[in-house]
C-alpha cells in the first residue's frame, strides 16, 4: 500500500492515466451536482472539504471490495489505466505517480511536488486495463503516527473487465444508492452504471 501525505486544495482530486488536460477539469452544473467529473481515464473528485489542507492518501490494488469502517463516502467508479506512464493521483499542487519510472530522479521530482512511491516498492504493480476504483473519504485515524481523527482518502484499484459505478454507502453530501454516473463525457465499454 502507498501512504502519502499530500496537500489538497481547490476542491478537487484528479485520478488520471493520460496527460493533464485543463479542459477535462471544467465543472458543469451536472458535474457539480454529481460531485465528480467522470471520463474513463480521467476522473475529478470532490474531496468534500473546503480550503487547503494536508491529509493522507492511501492507495492500493486488490481483488475484492473491502470498505473502511470510518468511510463517510464510498463508491465504485469505473476507471481505465490506458497509459500507465501517466497513471497518477493528483491535487492542484502535488502528484503521486503510480508508474514505476526507474529513470525518475526522486529528489528532483519531489522538489516539484511529484512523488514516485512505486520506485521503492516491489509488491505493488499496475498494468493497463479496466478497474473498479473503490474511492473512500474517511474520518478516522489513517496511520499509527496520527493521534487524532482526521479526513483521509483511500483509492483501491480492483481489476475488472466490466467495471461498475455503484455507491456503496449513502452519505450526507448527496450520494446515495440512487446516484447515477454521468457518462455523456466519457465512454467505457461495458460500464454498468446504476439505472
Amino acid at each position: 500500500m502507498v501512504k502519502q501525505n499530500i496537500l489538497v486544495s481547490h476542491n478537487q482530486i484528479t485520478v488520471r492515466s493520460i496527460p493533464y488536460d485543463q479542459e477535462k477539469q471544467e465543472w458543469t452544473e451536472r458535474n457539480l451536482k454529481d460531485g465528480m467529473i467522470w471520463r474513463y481515464n480521467y476522473i475529478v473528485l470532490d474531496p468534500l472539504v473546503d480550503d487547503s489542507f494536508g491529509c493522507w492518501f492511501l492507495i492500493d490494488k486488490s481483488d475484492k471490495v473491502v470498505l473502511e469502517e470510518s468511510a463517510i463516502r464510498a463508491a465504485l467508479i469505473p476507471f481505465e489505466i490506458s497509459n500507465k506512464q501517466h497513471f497518477s493521483i493528483n491535487t492542484v499542487s502535488e502528484s503521486i505517480i503510480l508508474d514505476n519510472d526507474t529513470d525518475a530522479n526522486v529528489n528532483e521530482e519531489k522538489a516539484k511536488g511529484k512523488y514516485f512511491p512505486l520506485k521503492n516498492m516491489e509488491n505493488l504493480f499496475f498494468s493497463n486495463g479496466k478497474y473498479d476504483l473503490l474511492f473512500e473519504i474517511c474520518l478516522g485515524i489513517p496511520d499509527d503516527s496520527v493521534n487524532e481523527e482526521e479526513v483521509f482518502y483511500k483509492f483501491t484499484f480492483i481489476p475488472n473487465e466490466k467495471p461498475v459505478f455503484k455507491v456503496l454507502k449513502d452519505d450526507d453530501y448527496g450520494w446515495s444508492s440512487e446516484t447515477t454516473l454521468n457518462i455523456e463525457n466519457g465512454n467505457l465499454e461495458n460500464v454498468n452504471p446504476i439505472e
